[in-house]
């Protein structure tokens, strides 16, 4: 299963430290292998009812295919409905939150990023990079044949990783297995991805800048001055690929950042606003209000019930 590592933080102001998750893949037995497959009402079974509620920060990829019933699932904050053919897949560094009912029918499939890659080397014919696992979405769909194939390769999977100990043939057998269920949704996941506009290159490349230094609040002309371009051929590549120019993806980022900090954290909003490079408190707290909708202070109490606000 998974287990919670408890970050201890310094009490606050008249309050004790809280402890924070982050959640990372603990199955002594399956080990080896680095994946683990179970139904969403065997996870509800294993695991205290207290440890699901709450964000969490995964350091594993998860990935959530629904096929009964109904629910929703929240992803870095955002609510994703749960409805039979929907995939959910969080990535690590993401933080996910359990809002799935009694109702809801899913299998449950967890792979640590190692998995994919073991002993660090790529699988024969990269097969791995082909499935593209950081460009997927955070909800997709699979249509009924789709979905079939999935929950059968799932099935196998489970069932080649059900003897114990794992050993090294098994173990061989089960990373194939797993390849092939992820090639599997990924053809759905990528479809999904493409009817957002097929990527380029340097929008790529943006992406991956931006998220080196998010931390920093970076200026789009400094970005564009890190990928050797003009402001303007930056934002034609953004507008041609999200929608939209690069500013309006760098404050997305920013405040998915300050969310992150204000539940995995008990900085202050002030202390975060200057982390993230605003100089003034109130720039950050108009900032914060016109991206998220709400105050840092509220968003915390909203996200982390219980004692202690910053």
């Amino acid at each position: 299963m998974v287990k919670s590592n408890q970050m201890g933080l310094a009490p606050g102001p008249g309050r004790p430290a809280r402890a924070l998750r982050d959640t990372r893949f603990a199955n002594a037995r399956l080990a080896p292998v680095g994946v683990e497959v179970l139904t969403l009402a065997e996870l509800h079974a294993r695991v205290q009812a207290r440890r699901l509620l709450g964000p969490e920060r995964l350091e594993f990829f998860l990935v959530l295919v629904v096929h009964q019933g109904r629910g929703e699932h929240l992803v870095d904050f955002a609510a994703v409905d749960l409805v039979p053919g929907r995939v959910v897949c969080v990535r690590p560094g993401q933080v996910q939150e359990w809002r799935a009912g009694g109702a809801c029918q899913a299998d449950v499939l967890l792979v640590e990023p190692a998995a994919l890659r073991p002993g660090g080397a790529a699988p024969a014919d990269a097969t791995a990079d082909l499935l593209r696992l950081q460009d997927w979405p955070s909800a997709f769909d699979l249509d009924a044949d789709a979905l079939a194939a999935c929950r059968q390769l799932l099935a196998l999977l489970g069932r080649e990783l059900a003897p114990a100990p794992a050993t090294p043939l098994s173990a061989a057998l089960a990373r194939q297995l797993l390849l092939c269920t992820l090639l599997a949704i990924a053809r759905a996941a990528q479809h999904s991805a493409a009817a957002r506009g097929a990527p380029n290159a340097l929008a790529q490349r943006f992406m991956a800048e931006l998220e080196r230094r998010v931390a920093a609040r970076p200026a789009v002309d400094a970005l564009a001055g890190a990928l050797g371009v003009s402001t303007s051929t930056l934002n034609r590549a953004c507008r041609q690929h999200f929608g939209q120019a690069a500013k309006p993806l760098v404050d997305r980022r920013v405040a998915l950042e300050a969310q992150r900090l204000l539940v995995h954290t008990d900085a202050t909003s002030v202390a975060i606003g200057e982390q993230l490079g605003f100089t003034e408190p109130t720039n950050f707290l108009k900032f914060f209000r016109r991206r998220v909708g709400t105050t840092p202070e509220a968003f915390r109490r909203a996200h982390r019930p219980g004692p202690g606000s910053g």
